[in-house]
This record gives structure tokens, sequence and C-alpha cells, in this order.
């Protein structure tokens, strides 16, 4: 099964598995990362049991253990004394791995249903729309002097959607979050064109866009509150 990114986690996707690296867990348990290795190594055999144990080479050519998989590091921090960085540490790696599965959960569920797989099918044909808005307007804004509209801006405007409608990640969303995740980019890109057909500096025209998002993201609380 694929597992999927956490964003701000000291967790990292190699090939697919969320992994840790063995030099953070050096430094979260605050001993060197040489005596970790030297631990690492002396149990590789038992590490491998509980899947592949890459390794990377360092600065001279010597192979170093690289990044571990959940069972690999709850292992290894067993075998570190109970202070209170190596307590600390075990609590952030079993609820990263916790929050993953959770995650996951939502994920698997949501995929199983049709009328979520629909919506998120509708979600990215109003996407088509919005993407050629937004390489519109980020020939638009180089134009007019931006260096990281052109470089970045549709994660920009991604983030700025997500963060309005509070989402975290659209694999996860409800299947409401992404019906208003489609009104909400039909919004941005009918702005985006508005804007520049009338000459608006490209900062203006972005500033456009979020008050409309957050406009319609408060309408929603609004209805809420007076349903309740």
């Amino acid at each position: 099964m694929r597992m999927l990114p956490i964003t701000g986690s000291f967790l990292v996707n190699v090939e697919g598995e969320q992994r840790i690296s063995s030099a953070l867990i050096a430094d979260s348990i605050g001993t060197t990362y040489k005596s970790t290795n030297s631990l690492i190594h002396k149990h590789k055999e038992r590490l491998k049991s509980f899947g592949l144990l890459p390794f990377q080479k360092d600065a001279k050519g010597k192979k170093i253990p690289a990044y571990l998989n959940e069972d690999q590091a709850i292992f290894l921090i067993t075998l570190s004394k109970n202070t209170e960085l190596v307590v600390e540490f075990k609590h952030r790696l079993v609820t990263a791995f916790s929050n993953l599965r959770r995650k996951q959960a939502i994920v698997d569920e949501n995929h199983a249903k049709v009328e979520w797989q629909e919506r998120r099918e509708l979600g990215k044909l109003t996407r088509h729309t919005q993407t050629d808005a937004i390489q519109m307007f980020l020939d638009y804004a180089g134009n007019q002097g931006s260096s990281n509209y052109p470089l970045r801006g549709y994660s920009i405007f991604t983030r700025m959607v997500n963060n309005a409608l509070q989402i975290d990640d659209r694999e996860t969303a409800s299947e409401e979050q992404l019906h208003l995740v489609a009104t909400a980019e039909l919004l941005v890109a009918k702005t985006l064109i508005e804007g520049m057909n009338v000459g608006l500096a490209y900062k203006n025209i972005y500033q456009r866009c979020r008050a409309k998002v957050h406009d319609l993201a408060d309408l929603i609380e609004v209805d809420k509150r007076n349903a309740a």
C-alpha cells in the first residue's frame, strides 16, 4: 500500500515508504551519528528482518545507514536507555506513524466511495480551467517583473485555496470539501482573467483572488452557524 507523505513531519518518502533519517534519530536522542551508525551495523541483520535497510556513502566512500522504516526505528530506539530525550522521541515517532495510518485509512475509505471519486474527477476537470488561467497569469506576472510566480505560481494558488478552506490534503478531503475546492478554483480562474483583462498589477490580482476565496470560506461558516 502506497503511504502518503505527511507535511511538516520528520518522516520522508523513500520509494513510496515513509522512513526516518538515522541522522535525525541520533540528533533527537542526544547521541552521535557515529554511535547510532555503529548500533545499526551491529544489529543490521535483525533490522533487515523488518524490511530493506538502505545505505548510502559518506564523504569518505564508507557505507552508512540512511533511512529506517517504522519497525526498524522502533527496534533501534528500544536499544537506547530511556532518557528524557529518548522518551520524547519515542512519543514523536509513534505519533507520526499513527497519524500516517489514520490518514491512509481516510484515503482508502474515500477511494472506495463512488460519490467521492466522482467529486474528485469533477474537481480535476475544474482544475484544468484554473490551470489555463494560472498559466496566463504566470506569464502576465513574469512580464511585470515577477520571478516568484513563474516558478511557484501553481503551488501558491493551491496552498491559498487549501488554507482558506482548511484542507490539509485533498486526498483526505470530504465530498463537501471537494465541492468547495472546485467552486473556489473556478472563482480564482474568473478573478485572474478579469484582473488581467483590465490590466491590474499582478500582486493586486492575487490579493483579489485571496480575498474572494476567504470571503467564500467565511460565507460557509456563516451558513453553518445559521443552520446550527
